[in-house]
């Protein structure tokens, strides 16, 4: 974990970077228990962030590592507690390709990964999910799920190669720029799968991931010292993993996922723009304006649904006469607004 010689940033075993990589660990898991959206594009968003503001090296093999070290408790509870929708030949389909393309993904990640154009190149990518969000939330009328291929199905060989082709390209990605997602993304806009299976199947996939990497990186990235950061991005994680499954039946996803993209698009904006102090730090605004947007204004809904339920119940408490005068007065004014409603058309065509 080698930063750049010219980077001032705090040391990780300071109680600033621990408590921001915990904060960043429960926002990531949060988002992907509750929307199934990647917590390692969370990441790295965030890790970024740091940079910007100083705390971190911004380095891409550093958030990789934290990843990891995120992902890991997450990741194995996740599979124990799925393991009975575990799938053999869904697992081999899955991670063989994954396995063998992640090694040559991490040998990038070496030799490129502290060039300013892996940066950006991991700003494409954010663009592309953004994109892929996009299409997925507006095709309402594109291909409906009985027209997609069954990613299950025995004996057809094109979900065979296309499950090899982007699990190859997701393995890519991991390696070298620490996310795996935008492939297998594409990949379900034209295939389907049960849902408790392909969550399994997501879970071993994660495990996979963890394990051979981990490996590959951990003979220089992992520091004794870090310890109490590692601590908390591996508590943080279980924290949001554990918050997001509880949330997720209160969450309303399409209002979500829009704030979702926005804040990828800044996000993409950040990598995109990093070496630019000015841009950066217009761009990490948007970042923190998104985010606080996507956690706002679900709340503010599901509290004005709160004060709209707690007024009907107090006008419950009101005696009967009152009650129907109300009722009454709101009937007059309701049918006076129907009558101005229907004039309108009327004055509109004769004015045009």
């Amino acid at each position: 974990m080698t930063a750049a010689p010219d980077a001032l940033y705090l040391p990780c075993d300071g109680p600033v970077l621990a408590a921001v990589s915990f904060a960043s660990a429960i926002l990531a898991e949060f988002a992907g228990a509750a929307l199934g959206f990647g917590p390692a594009i969370l990441y790295e968003i965030s890790w970024q962030l740091c940079a910007v503001a100083g705390i971190s090296d911004g380095q891409i093999e550093s958030a990789i590592w934290n990843i990891i070290v995120a992902e890991a408790l997450c990741s194995f509870t996740q599979l124990i507690l799925l393991r009975k929708h575990f799938r053999l030949r869904l697992f081999v389909l899955f991670n063989l390709p994954m396995v063998l393309m992640l090694p040559v993904g991490t040998q990038l990640l070496g030799r490129f990964g502290q060039q300013r154009w892996a940066k950006r190149a991991l700003g494409v990518v954010l663009l592309t999910v953004a994109a892929v969000q996009a299409f997925s939330c507006l095709r309402a009328a594109g291909v409906q799920a009985s027209n997609r291929r069954d990613l299950q199905a025995r004996g057809d060989w094109r979900v065979a190669a296309a499950i090899a082709v982007a699990m190859g390209c997701s393995g890519l990605l991991r390696g070298f720029l620490g996310v795996a997602g935008p492939p297998v993304m594409v990949l379900l806009l034209f295939f389907h799968c049960d849902r408790s299976a392909w969550r399994c199947v997501g879970a071993a996939s994660r495990v996979m991931m963890i394990l051979l990497q981990g490996v590959l990186l951990g003979v220089e990235d992992y520091q004794p010292h870090c310890w109490r950061m590692y601590s908390l991005l591996a508590a943080g994680g279980l924290v949001g993993m554990g918050l997001g499954n509880l949330a997720a039946p209160h969450i309303d996803g399409a209002a979500f996922q829009q704030w979702l993209i926005i804040l990828l698009v800044s996000g993409a904006l950040l990598m995109l723009s990093d070496g630019n102090a000015q841009v950066s730090i217009l761009s990490a605004v948007g970042v923190g304006v998104a985010a606080a947007a996507s956690i706002l204004m679900p709340a503010g809904k599901r509290a004005a649904r709160l004060l709209r339920v707690r007024g009907e119940w107090r006008e419950g408490l009101l005696p009967v006469e009152v009650q129907l005068a109300r009722r009454s007065a709101q009937i007059s004014a309701s049918s006076g607004e129907l009558q101005s409603d229907c004039l309108v058309p009327e004055e509109s065509s004769s004015v045009s």
